[in-house]
């Protein structure tokens, strides 16, 4: 199944001890870049979590965000910087001074909780984490939220798997067009040189052989032929649906196809040698222009 590597997921897990929510966007990316963001105790589960994410999502920028709650009271103390405390209180004093208040008249239960909350006076002194016991519990969220993430993401790959058919079957539409006008365009380019001829005859009273003329037609008929480069797009056009219904990720392989589809739309323009080919020509290239940029979406 098509997938956008556009999405977002959403896994929680919680008992009487422990929480975590585990939330993880995708956008757009060349390859597989996995940014997590996670509470520091959480530090030794980082990488298992990585791997869990890749097993599943191929392609794309994955930022992760985990938030984890868990009861520590025998397990966790606080510590108090006296030092930073005493230096922020010094600190305190010399902007009074600077603004010209020498005895500020500091309310110490005002001033105790000011200092609390500066950074690092006081700090949360972990005790023994049991990775195993907290590994399941997470990647129990993580799964879920991956699970949310390709939900979406298959969602809108139905929306743009819809739309590349449409595309590829208007591409389809205008080389039936196309082959339709190519012949005249030989019939056109005959009748036109015998005109031409006929009138400078008629001027000089010169003689021109028609196996001459039949020559000269069937150089133009080749030169401009544009049979081979419209066989291989409609081929482009089969594998293309191909690759869509396929299994596991196709962005790569759309990518280079549809440079292929380019390729052709390109010789067969500059070989039409035709105004209303080389206007339908322009409406192909805009379609495949179209689906080249939805590619990028493709995981």
């Amino acid at each position: 199944m098509l997938k956008s590597m556009t999405g977002f997921g959403r896994g929680e897990y919680e008992d009487e001890s422990f929480s975590v929510t585990v939330e993880m966007k995708t956008v757009n990316h060349r390859y597989n870049e996995v940014a997590i963001r996670l509470p520091r105790f959480l530090n030794p589960i980082e990488d298992r979590i990585r791997k869990t994410i890749l097993k599943t999502v191929n392609r794309g920028r994955i930022d992760v965000f985990i938030n984890a709650d868990y009861t520590t009271s025998d397990n966790a103390t606080l510590k108090v910087d006296k030092n930073l405390a005493l230096a922020y209180h010094k600190a305190l004093l010399e902007i009074g001074e600077a603004i010209g208040i020498d005895d500020p008249g500091f309310n110490g239960a005002q001033e105790i909780m000011h200092l609390a909350r500066c950074q690092d006076v006081i700090n949360v002194k972990e005790g023994f984490f049991d990775v195993e016991t907290v590994w399941p519990k997470v990647e129990q969220a993580v799964e879920a939220a991956v699970k949310n993430l390709v939900a979406m993401r298959e969602a809108e790959g139905a929306n743009i798997y819809g739309d590349f058919i449409y595309r590829a079957d208007l591409i389809a539409a205008n080389l039936t067009k196309i082959e339709e006008r190519s012949p005249m365009v030989v019939d056109e380019y005959q009748a036109k040189l015998s005109e031409r001829l006929n009138k400078l005859l008629a001027e000089t009273n010169v003689t021109v052989e028609p196996e001459r003329l039949l020559q000269e037609v069937a150089i133009f008929a080749d030169r401009v032929s544009i049979t081979e480069e419209i066989v291989r797009l409609k081929s482009h056009i089969k594998q293309f649906k191909i690759i869509l219904a396929s299994d596991g990720p196709v962005g790569r392989k759309l990518d280079f196809l549809i440079q292929e589809f380019n390729r052709e739309a390109n010789t067969i323009a500059s070989k039409a040698n035709d105004y209303t080919l080389a206007q339908i020509v322009v409406e192909i290239k805009a379609e495949i222009e179209k689906i080249r940029e939805q590619i990028q979406n493709i995981e």
